[in-house]
């Protein structure tokens, strides 16, 4: 039997449209569904017609829904999606699908019906979820990087100045064992930093090392140079750890020992291999300096690793050091 041609219209634009649309009469029975709603529900078109629309419905929401739909009814109004309320829909085997619904009332050959479009939100939602994760995350990065971290690092500058008024041997030894663990925590807690922040793919390697050079010129008094060639941001994750370590504990012994006015990192990632190469201007190291500590952690990074780190005077005055391992090192090299 054909339609008459308002009926027609209300479903050529029920069926174009791309959200799930129906059209409901005032007993809550839907008396047209487009595919969208088919596919969003699950249900055959033919178990759609006459149903209903209470059945979409949470269980335990069907019974307010019912009184709701029946002042509606009693008062129709349009109201458009994205009110704020946490809406679901129920599908046919009971996967809960977070919804918005608009609501429009119309007359259709003298009878009063309802239009009801309803859209899967479950992206947004997570994208909002996602963001408020994000937004909180960031929170936790910056009190762990502007309070943890600065007065870690304040706090192992002033045990270093104290080394030097010290004439014991085994005491000044033990307050440069206590600098180099808080080093490493320092290290430590930059890695979680980076690991809070891996969830959202701006941050990089290559972003995490310039912020690592950028907090270090505070405590230098000048900004070292740097220069990265290659795809670091590609490393694995291990050796990328290692890599940041590194570059930590060098920029640490700068501040600490070195009494530079000058200072430059160089990152170059080309075939299966990266090196990190850090010279400074200052004093210049020992002529036979201890293996142990912060030297002592940088040697034994690039062993494990499957590479070499060599420290020594630059020129007349100053420190290189350099650091080169292979990119697809295995996670322990012993």
């Amino acid at each position: 039997m054909k339609l008459p041609v308002a009926a027609d219209l209300a479903e050529a634009l029920l069926s174009a449209a791309p959200d799930a649309m129906m059209l409901v009469d005032r007993d809550g029975r839907i008396r047209m569904a487009n595919d969208a709603a088919v596919v969003m529900f699950g249900y055959d078109e033919s178990e759609l017609l006459g149903a209903s629309v209470d059945s979409l419905v949470p269980e335990d929401r069907r019974a307010a829904h019912a009184e709701l739909r029946s002042g509606y009814v009693a008062e129709p109004e349009r109201r458009p999606m994205g009110t704020g309320l946490e809406l679901s829909a129920r599908s046919r085997d009971g996967t809960l699908i977070p919804v918005e619904i608009g609501l429009s009332p119309v007359v259709i050959d003298g009878s009063s019906m309802t239009i009801a479009a309803v859209r899967d939100v479950t992206d947004a939602r997570d994208t909002r979820s996602r963001l408020a994760l994000l937004k909180e995350r960031e929170r936790i990065a910056r009190d762990l990087h502007d309070m943890v971290i600065q007065r870690i690092f304040a706090a192992g500058m002033s045990i270093q100045g104290v080394v030097g008024m010290v004439d014991a041997p085994e005491t000044r030894d033990r307050l440069n064992d206590v600098t180099d663990s808080l080093d490493e925590t320092i290290r430590q807690l930059r890695q979680s930093i980076f690991e809070l922040g891996s969830l959202d793919d701006r941050q990089t390697l290559s972003s995490q090392i310039a912020g690592l050079i950028e907090d270090r010129a505070d405590h230098l008094g000048f900004v070292p140079e740097l220069h990265i060639d290659g795809p670091v941001d590609e490393l694995p994750a291990f050796v990328a750890d290692q890599l940041v370590a590194t570059l930590t504990e060098a920029m640490s012994n700068i501040a600490r020992h070195a009494d530079a006015t000058s200072a430059s990192a160089v990152i170059v990632c080309s075939g299966d291999q990266v090196s990190l190469t850090v010279e400074d201007d200052g004093v210049g190291i020992e002529p036979r300096p201890k293996t142990r500590g912060g030297l002592s952690n940088m040697i034994w990074r690039a062993a494990e690793l499957g590479g070499s780190c060599s420290i020594e005077r630059a020129g007349s005055s100053g420190t290189r050091l350099v650091w080169l391992v292979p990119t697809n090192a295995p996670r322990s090299h012993r």
